[in-house]
């Protein structure tokens, strides 16, 4: 359905009304809805960190079996992303973030149950199906209600929850069994289901598909809590057009956009997982205890909150690509630190460090990424993106073990830098800055 030229007209006076509108309550709460929601679907992807050692000691699995676990997830996700993307940007963002926590919880679950190697497999698959399709409705759901001067700040600000989601999935390893903490995954994934069902449409979706009368209501809910005498908006927007999902991917200067992307998320996620699915692991098989490598992990991973508040205050004052490409050549250098380290105490120290510049490059890419991608295909831009990034995601963990072996550890953390620079790389070369505009404005 694409909307007339006079739906047009009346959309982007809508959109101008809806950007120039205060932070009202129900905007705090959109935020605290979603958020929720990610840090329970962010938990999950964690937990994968800590029980990969229980689970492959359990099933008696080898090196590339336990790799196998890690990455089927992420093919799940790849196609979870991609698939609810389309969906979200042709049937809406709410009903299809709705859906995706119950399909993922679900499937952790089953993954409680799992009785071998086989079913271990199916159950993750299936998880990593749900747990894709969340990403990209939250993101494009978030970014169209936040206004363009907080937008940077409050989606790079999803890698607190990240990391919290990794403390809260180690801490829970620690106390219980691997299944009851997929068990303690169902049952979050169940409040965060009921929770969801609040979250009203995107106006700026409404707007998109041509349905002006639901945009107008929805806005009136936000208007009815804007203080009295909010003056009117005076932004000035660009009436929003769309072709479908797919080809506004790959019209005129939208296509070296999306490569931008695609490429970003690919190569940040093959080394961030590389790192982080077999961090644990690799403290295990260097002699360390499961709780202590779970405890050392924890604690390495927490400094990635500082490094998330930092950027957050970058983002709006130095703008993304910045921000972005320069906490990514830090990253690349820390890891390299990390790989050449001569002891258990300097290991720590750069795994600390690089966890705080990891952090900053994440909250970046989250802020950038929906602002590559026009309304009518946002989603499916940003899940095509996150199913790049996916795709990295099952190269890394598999391509760990086959580069430790003929490398060694520190010849797997120097490709694992060069990723991280071939991300920042793409973003300097082919990126355009995007701080402090209005999304419509971006779409050219």
């Amino acid at each position: 359905m694409h909307p007339s030229t006079t739906g047009r007209t009346d959309g982007a006076a809508l959109l101008a009304r809806l950007e120039g509108l205060p932070f009202t309550k129900l905007h705090k709460r959109i935020v605290a809805i979603v958020a929720t929601a990610y840090l329970v679907d962010a938990a999950d992807v964690a937990i994968l960190t800590f029980v990969l050692a229980p689970i492959s000691s359990e099933f008696r699995l080898t090196a590339l079996q336990s790799g196998s676990v890690a990455s089927l997830a992420f093919v799940g996700m790849a196609l979870g992303s991609a698939g609810a993307g389309w969906l979200s940007d042709r049937f809406g963002r709410r009903p299809i973030f709705t859906m995706s926590m119950l399909l993922w919880g679900l499937a952790s679950l089953l993954t409680a149950f799992a009785f071998n190697y086989e079913s271990l497999l199916a159950c993750r698959f299936l998880t990593g199906i749900g747990m894709g399709a969340e990403l990209p409705c939250a993101v494009a759901l978030i970014s169209e209600y936040l206004p363009a001067r907080r937008r940077g700040a409050y989606l790079g600000s999803a890698q607190i929850l990240v990391v919290l989601s990794f403390l809260i999935a180690g801490g829970a390893t620690l106390l219980l069994d691997w299944r009851l903490a997929f068990v303690l995954m169902f049952v979050l994934s169940m409040f965060a289901f009921v929770v969801r069902r609040g979250v009203p449409e995107s106006v700026r979706w409404q707007v998109a598909r041509g349905r002006i009368d639901d945009a107008r209501a929805t806005l009136a809910r936000f208007e009815a809590l804007a203080p009295a005498g909010t003056p009117a908006a005076t932004v000035p927007l660009k009436a929003p057009v769309s072709r479908g999902p797919l080809r506004d991917l790959f019209t005129g200067a939208q296509r070296r956009r999306t490569a931008t992307a695609w490429a970003m998320w690919f190569f940040q996620l093959l080394a961030q997982y590389g790192i982080n699915i077999w961090i644990a692991k690799l403290l295990v098989d260097h002699g360390a205890s499961i709780a202590k490598s779970i405890g050392t992990t924890m604690f390495m991973l927490a400094w990635g909150i500082p490094g998330t508040l930092v950027a957050c205050y970058l983002l709006e004052r130095l703008g993304r690509r910045p921000v972005y490409a320069g906490s990514a050549v830090l990253t690349s250098a820390a890891a390299l630190w990390y790989g050449l380290a001569s002891s258990s105490t300097w290991a720590l120290v750069a795994g600390c460090v690089m966890n705080v510049f990891l952090a900053a490059m994440t909250a970046g890419i989250n802020a950038y990424t929906p602002e590559l991608f026009s309304t009518g295909a946002r989603a499916t831009g940003a899940g095509t993106a996150s199913a790049a990034g996916r795709i990295g995601s099952v190269v890394g963990p598999l391509a760990v073990p086959a580069v430790l072996a003929a490398w060694g550890f520190t010849g797997t953390f120097l490709v694992l830098s060069l990723c991280f620079l071939a991300a920042a790389a793409v973003v300097l070369l082919f990126g355009r800055e995007t701080r402090g505009e209005v999304l419509e404005n971006l779409a050219e």
